[in-house]
């Protein structure tokens, strides 16, 4: 006969082990300075023995000067996220908030959906921030119910309990288009990031400055993904259509490195451009031009506008900053001497 199941451990047990009160385990989880080390370490060895995991949502909820704050991960894949994610916590608990961490699919290409919200919800968290690819399902808004949430280079508009912070990805493509067409390119090849608001986005803006520079002819998108993968296959199919685009202008910094090497492979050379400017873009062997899209802001910005809607949801401030980018101009993309 199977065993069954084995009961988790309540605080209830810790307590009835070290011979406390629930109230004390319970100061020992939330503010344990304020037990003496003797209490304290009774406590200590009889959850570690008994393999006691407290509960986030009532720890969170145990100190009224405190908030937890639910922070998802879209793109685990992206680097650019990461670095996000760590301004966003280093700001958050600098204001004495604690921080859990959720992750959508790494490689679903659907970002983050309504799953990964209630699941947070569920936690009771004050407050949701979306960092990087979120889903647009029509179930979104209904996850989130009351929850104050501000979306974090995602692309999507803020609602009404909502707020979005992005970098303005129509002045970033422009930027792009324009450093190429200077350099001397007419042939530029969009290589395009997917399904996903902030590759509509990026698309859009990559007509719009191409039409700009009378180069309706010149358009061209190939359609691959977010991931070095993606943009190298994109690449691959491109040339063996037998197409020689001059630059190619990528949709992020990933795909622009799966691009580069596509074309070593192939022995061929054009200018390549990425988007985000993520750490590795500046290492000599790749030394990738790339739209900088100022982590550090996007970060501090989006905890700021989040405190202000847990303080005060029917504020009247503005829900949506556009965050401006600066063209990082490296060898990928300057003419070859």
């Amino acid at each position: 006969m199977p065993d069954s199941p084995r009961r988790r451990p309540t605080i209830r047990d810790v307590a009835k082990r070290a011979g406390v009160s629930k109230s004390l385990v319970s100061l020992v989880l939330s503010d344990p300075s304020r037990v003496s080390s003797l209490r304290r370490s009774l406590v200590e060895d009889s959850i570690r023995e008994l393999g006691y995991q407290p509960n986030l949502a009532a720890r969170s909820l145990v100190a009224a000067n405190r908030h937890a704050i639910g922070v998802v991960l879209g793109e685990l894949h992206n680097p650019w996220v990461l670095t996000v994610a760590e301004v966003v916590r280093e700001q958050l608990q600098a204001v004495g908030c604690d921080v859990l961490f959720s992750a959508a699919a790494i490689h679903d290409g659907l970002g983050v959906g309504p799953a990964e919200l209630q699941a947070l919800r569920d936690l009771r968290v004050s407050g949701i921030l979306v960092v990087g690819s979120a889903d647009d399902a029509a179930s979104f808004e209904a996850a989130l119910g009351e929850t104050p949430a501000v979306f974090v280079g995602s692309g999507r508009q803020a609602q009404s309990n909502t707020a979005a912070v992005s970098v303005d990805d129509e002045q970033g493509f422009g930027l792009v288009i324009d450093h190429l067409v200077h350099c001397g390119n007419e042939r530029i090849t969009h290589i395009a990031g997917g399904a996903g608001p902030v590759s509509a986005v990026r698309e859009a803006a990559y007509h719009r400055a191409m039409l700009r520079h009378g180069l309706r002819q010149q358009v061209q998108v190939v359609e691959a993904g977010p991931t070095v993968q993606a943009g190298y296959e994109a690449v691959v199919r491109l040339l063996a259509s037998g197409a020689r685009p001059e630059a190619l202008a990528c949709f992020n910094d990933l795909s622009a490195f799966g691009a580069l090497q596509a074309l070593d492979e192939a022995g061929l050379s054009a200018a390549v451009t990425g988007y985000d400017n993520i750490s590795l873009s500046s290492l000599g062997r790749i030394s990738l031009t790339s739209v900088d899209s100022d982590s550090q802001d996007l970060g501090r910005s989006s905890v700021r506008l989040l405190l202000q809607l847990m303080r005060n949801p029917d504020g009247k401030f503005a829900r949506q900053l556009m965050i401006p980018p600066r063209l990082i101009v490296r060898s990928s993309s300057l003419p070859r001497r």
